[in-house]
């Protein structure tokens, strides 16, 4: 399956086509870099604002049609985010077709530990160190002087399911994973490819162990990651951070350069001034600790 038109699709994810049927595409794309040959989705009304005015067809709800100020096609559906889902898996073949048909690239001085696994359409630069047990998953490229650490997994389906009537429609994830040169990577590590497009870490990323990347994550230069933090999908991190350790980031946030979050921090809002943050309180005695939240809770 090369590409198929707007008509068949439109039949395949059960939505109303307004534009043209015989108008062939050939994937799905993010809405922000969509082009004439994919479609793309507006989940909500807060994506319309940088949605692409060159998109094939846009996935969207009724109510937000009469919204789109410029030619395209449209694909009305009442739940987007689940057409968006069953879309996933009609061109998931194709996606896993493309991968298994390219060689992997591997560089020079490139050392392999044991039981360690490198899958099709990879690259993998110059003086990369790939310890014991670590899984990459296709789609993953890795620049100059990486180090992996053991047990980590890279380039993994990331964690999307919509809620339907019969149970959980998967999400199938159809991007890569970037991570640039003299990054390294903990033990125990896993980071998720991009839904569409890629998660990417920017050169001189360090994690430590135990650290989870979800899809469409990016991290800055420089920025350096504790244990046992969590980054929900679509955040972008800026350069120069410094997360600590059990931090929690929401998703579809921007942590902007030169940020601080300290250990136990819960973000929920996006940080764009540089400087130290944290949400935590120290462990105390129960009922002080009681006593602490009964204040604040009535504060005004």
């Amino acid at each position: 399956m090369s590409s198929l038109s707007l008509g068949e699709i439109s039949k395949k994810i059960d939505a109303t086509l307004i534009g043209d049927e015989d108008l062939l595409v050939k994937g799905i794309r993010e809405s922000k870099s969509c082009k004439k040959e994919y479609i793309c989705f507006v989940k909500d009304k807060k994506f319309l604002s940088s949605l692409s005015r060159s998109s094939g067809a846009v996935i969207l709800e009724e109510s937000l049609a009469h919204k789109i100020d410029f030619d395209t096609n449209l694909l009305i559906h009442s739940n987007p985010y689940l057409a968006y889902a069953n879309l996933t898996e009609v061109f998931v073949k194709k996606y896993d077709d493309h991968n298994e048909g390219i060689e992997s690239k591997i560089g020079q001085n490139v050392n392999v530990g044991k039981h360690s696994s490198i899958g099709k359409n990879c690259i993998i630069s110059d003086n990369v160190t790939i310890k014991d047990n670590v899984s990459i998953y296709p789609g993953t490229h890795i620049g100059p002087n990486v180090v992996i650490h053991s047990g980590s997994v890279l380039g993994s389906d990331g964690f999307g399911f919509v809620p339907t009537d019969n149970g959980w429609q998967k999400i199938f994830h159809l991007g890569g994973l970037v991570i640039e040169d003299n990054c390294e990577i903990g033990a125990n590590c896993t980071i998720d490819r991009g839904a569409l497009g890629n998660t990417v870490l920017h050169q001189n990323v360090k994690l430590d162990n135990a650290v989870h990347l979800a899809h469409n994550v990016t991290i800055g230069e420089n920025t350096a990651i504790a244990a046992q933090t969590a980054i929900a999908g679509s955040v972008s991190v800026g350069k120069n951070c410094r997360i600590s350790g059990h931090v929690g980031i929401t998703d579809h946030l921007e942590i902007g350069d030169d940020v601080t979050l300290l250990a136990k921090s819960l973000v929920t809002t996006s940080i764009l001034k540089p400087g130290t943050y944290s949400s935590f309180y120290p462990t105390q005695e129960h009922k002080k600790a009681l006593k602490l939240f009964a204040k604040i809770k009535n504060e005004k």
